[in-house]
């Protein structure tokens, strides 16, 4: 089975992108993604829409971090 956002809601985890470009992190708001995406999409997908906003790179790696919301 593979990891959604509702997952990371109902797990108190936040999700962080990497660029595989320049390697730049991101701490993303995942309720945010929720309302973009639904609930429902996977962290792989939302590792290869990811486009960073420092140098315009696409795709990402994904990581699960632990957050109090």
């Amino acid at each position: 089975m593979t990891a959604t956002l509702n997952n990371l809601i109902a797990n108190d985890n936040g999700l962080r992108v990497l660029c595989d470009t320049c390697s730049r992190v991101a701490d993303m708001d995942v309720p945010k993604l929720i309302h973009a995406y639904g609930g429902a999409m996977t962290l792989p997908e939302i590792g290869r829409r990811a486009r960073c906003k420092v140098c315009g790179g696409r795709g990402g790696s994904v990581q699960v971090v632990a957050v109090r919301w």
